[in-house]
């Protein structure tokens, strides 16, 4: 894969990622309450050394349930301590007594609700980062950290994206034009392409300077609800975009109407051209066009650096769609034990 961009300079500083897998935790907050009535059971769910795929697969031999019956707002670390949330449907049935214990998981809580969780559901995420073998803090890796704090993140798809082996973009290239996939499989090789030319776009805009204001001609995402829109790029624009109340947005690659007009188009432009093959598969499949924001916001971070056991503690929320691999990438050379 093309080596990213990062606005605030590379890292000077290394460290271990999931070391074990309680230096890597997160939860997934929904931002709202279930109905407490319905066909859907919805379920918090703690698990360990299992994939999302894996803990549905688990949860649907548990419960008696075809797999396709049950719904997921985001996918989670296998080699992590996760909570994150299933919704099952079982319509005429009671919700089960005793909340369930099964292999490499366990269910914290469990309510009803009338509709399913789909992807994407959730509101953000809360992680706790513990980073080993963190040799030094210096004052650079200090001012990544304040940057990244003070003016947002590249939002780039985080290498998970992209497979254990980084291959996914290659065999999506091989086996989308021919082959009969499952559906989680074909999904997985669809999001691998676009993530691909999304990230090669992004990193473009950085490289040009284009990473501290907005461009003329730019599609913009509100914070928090994740709604677009164009308008002509003035100062009380300018103002919000400083504010992290508005980004910059870039195309996640399909069929639709292009907003993007002036530079930010010419710059996607080039950056699909170069990438025809890629675009050719992504028509073949029907792929639809999608909005994101090239800069994400982190809330309620914090940090706490032990020189005497070189480790490195952070706590962070990010939204639904952000990889917390990314902001690290921001001030750390990320290397991952497993």
């Amino acid at each position: 894969m093309p080596e990213l961009v990062y606005p605030y300079g590379q890292p000077v500083t290394a460290g271990i990622l999931k070391s074990k897998p309680n230096d890597f935790r997160v939860c997934e907050e929904l931002g709202f309450e279930p109905s407490g009535e319905g066909e859907h059971l919805f379920l918090l769910v703690e698990k360990e050394g299992l994939s999302t795929h894996e803990l549905i697969s688990r949860v649907a031999s548990d419960y008696s349930l075809d797999p396709r019956l049950i719904g997921y707002s985001g996918l989670k670390d296998k080699h992590a301590l996760t909570r994150q949330w299933l919704s099952l449907h079982m319509p005429g049935k009671k919700p089960p007594a005793e909340l369930f214990q099964g292999n490499g998981y366990q269910v914290l809580r469990q309510a009803s609700h009338n509709r399913k969780l789909r992807p994407g559901t959730h509101k953000y995420n809360s992680f706790q980062v513990h980073l080993r073998e963190v040799g030094d803090l210096p004052d650079k890796t200090r001012e990544q950290i304040s940057a990244v704090t003070r003016q947002g993140f590249a939002n780039y798809f985080g290498a998970q994206r992209f497979g254990r082996q980084q291959d996914n973009v290659t065999q999506a290239l091989e086996q989308l034009p021919g082959r009969r996939l499952t559906r989680s499989r074909k999904s997985i090789l669809l999001s691998s392409l676009r993530s691909h030319l999304f990230n090669r776009i992004l990193a473009q805009r950085i490289s040009l300077g284009h990473w501290e204001l907005p461009l003329e001609g730019d599609v913009f995402m509100l914070r928090g609800n994740r709604s677009i829109f164009s308008e002509t790029l003035d100062d009380r624009l300018v103002e919000r975009f400083r504010a992290l109340d508005i980004s910059s947005t870039a195309s996640l690659y399909g069929s639709g109407q292009v907003l993007l007009t002036g530079e930010p188009q010419a710059i996607e432009a080039q950056v699909f051209a170069e990438y025809d093959a890629i675009t050719r598969c992504l028509d073949q499949q029907g792929a639809r066009l999608q909005m994101r924001a090239l800069r994400a916001v982190v809330d309620n971070f914090s940090y706490d650096y032990d020189a005497g056991d070189q480790s490195l503690l952070l706590k962070l929320d990010l939204p639904a769609g952000c990889y917390v691999t990314t902001v690290l990438d921001h001030f750390i050379k990320l290397q991952d034990a497993n």
